[in-house]
């Protein structure tokens, strides 16, 4: 059976700067408060025909079934800007919201490297996306024309990308990017929503999709870290 995990997660993040220290700003590390898996999805409506011998019959089948490719995160952003030192002293903090989540299973970014990664990019790191004839590949998930991001640290960060649904009337969106480091190198961001409805009609500030690999009866879980852009 496919793994979906469904994740609600609060992060708290601190935005560091020092006096003396020409360093760019770049997204904040976070720290998951809370989570919770709500499962996978399940179609169980099982319907009947009756045949009879030396008959012919015509039927018309509708169907869901859960991805074997796919896994979902959505939650809620909380945070400060700091003007500090490097040794987490504080001069100044200001009371943020969050702008975008980004999430990787890399565990360090050169965010000054970030670019965008294509369908063949993204399906030479994930080569269970580049399945000829798969409705839930890459290319027909990541749809969206590429557009900038929503980033205000890289502002001429441009994307294609996947929209996940709402309940209500938001738009969420999930970008794949690279930092070209080698590797498992592809990042996903997700543009902040504040208090959007989320598929299952919650409010939460971000809803996104990242690859997880649930094919071939694979049950062994993808481990993705979590930055947050403050604004």
């Amino acid at each position: 059976m496919a793994k979906t995990w469904f994740l609600i997660a609060v992060f708290s993040v601190l935005v560091l700067g020092s006096i003396g220290m020409a360093l760019a700003a770049e997204p904040g590390e976070s720290d998951v408060t809370t989570s919770h898996d709500h499962g996978e999805f399940l179609y169980t409506t099982t319907d009947s025909i009756s045949l009879e011998s030396g008959n012919i019959s015509e039927a018309s089948l509708e169907s869901n079934m859960s991805t074997y490719r796919w896994t979902g995160l959505y939650g809620n952003v909380t945070g400060n800007i700091v003007l500090g030192d490097s040794n987490s002293n504080q001069l100044f903090a200001w009371t943020a919201q969050g702008r975008v989540v980004y999430a990787s299973e890399l565990a360090t970014i050169n965010w000054a490297n970030l670019a965008d990664a294509d369908w063949a990019a993204t399906e030479t790191d994930y080569t269970f996306l580049n399945v000829s004839g798969s409705a839930d590949d890459y290319n027909n998930t990541f749809a969206g024309a590429a557009e900038n991001i929503g980033s205000l640290i890289f502002t001429t960060l441009t994307s294609d990308y996947a929209t996940t649904l709402s309940s209500g009337s938001t738009t969420w969106k999930t970008y794949s990017l690279t930092d070209a480091s080698g590797g498992t190198d592809i990042i996903f961001a997700g543009r902040v929503v504040q208090s959007g409805t989320t598929y299952n009609g919650e409010t939460a500030d971000f809803q996104m999709i990242l690859p997880e690999d649930g094919t071939a009866n694979d049950n062994t879980p993808t481990t993705f870290n979590l930055w947050v852009e403050l604004v």
